[in-house]
């Protein structure tokens, strides 16, 4: 399912963010009631191919929880850094906003002056994933370009030691500050 929209200010960030939490909400009530009923065997089954895990924006769709885990942080990854450049680049809102598998940098400003790719992970090296954001990134005709990640044990900040060919890479709240 392709996820690509505007978001225009602070206040639709905040719903959508409420929105993935009521998720992960239903998704822990769903965990709890099939943890007593279930072998661990059943219950790991469950997680991994479908029956426990929703949409992370849609609490009515299903989905396996190792994907809603996944996508849930990926997600909130990219909220936070709508947040950073609602409040560092205000002139530059609405951002499109392009999750999952949808084309194009994840956030891009509609203006057409920055470009960010966003990550969750355990380390910002992991994969390489922050050389080939920074990659990608540097690959669009933006006059900004951003790589946000969330990862454990990182201060909320610019990252400078990560930086290269003018790409502002940011931290956001770590995934242990939540």
């Amino acid at each position: 399912m392709l996820k690509s929209f505007t978001v225009n200010d602070i206040k639709e960030l905040e719903r959508l963010e409420q929105k993935l939490y009521e998720s992960m909400d239903k998704a822990l009530f769903q965990i709890r009631s099939e943890i007593t009923s279930n072998s661990s065997q059943m219950l790991f089954s469950k997680m991994k191919f479908g029956g426990i895990g929703f949409d992370p924006l849609n609490s009515k769709r299903g989905l396996n929880i190792i994907e809603q885990i996944n996508q849930s942080f990926t997600y909130l990854a990219s909220f936070y850094a709508l947040e950073v450049l609602f409040i560092e680049y205000p002139e530059l809102a609405p951002f499109r906003l392009n999750l999952g598998t949808a084309p194009g940098s994840d956030i891009e400003s509609e203006c057409g002056e920055l470009a960010a790719e966003v990550f969750a992970a355990v380390a910002p090296t992991s994969n390489q994933k922050l050389k080939k954001d920074i990659n990608k990134v540097l690959e669009t005709n933006t006059r900004l370009k951003f790589v946000f990640f969330m990862c454990p044990n990182f201060e909320l900040g610019r990252q400078p030691q990560y930086e290269r060919d003018d790409v502002i890479v940011w931290a956001l709240k770590g995934a242990n500050t939540l």
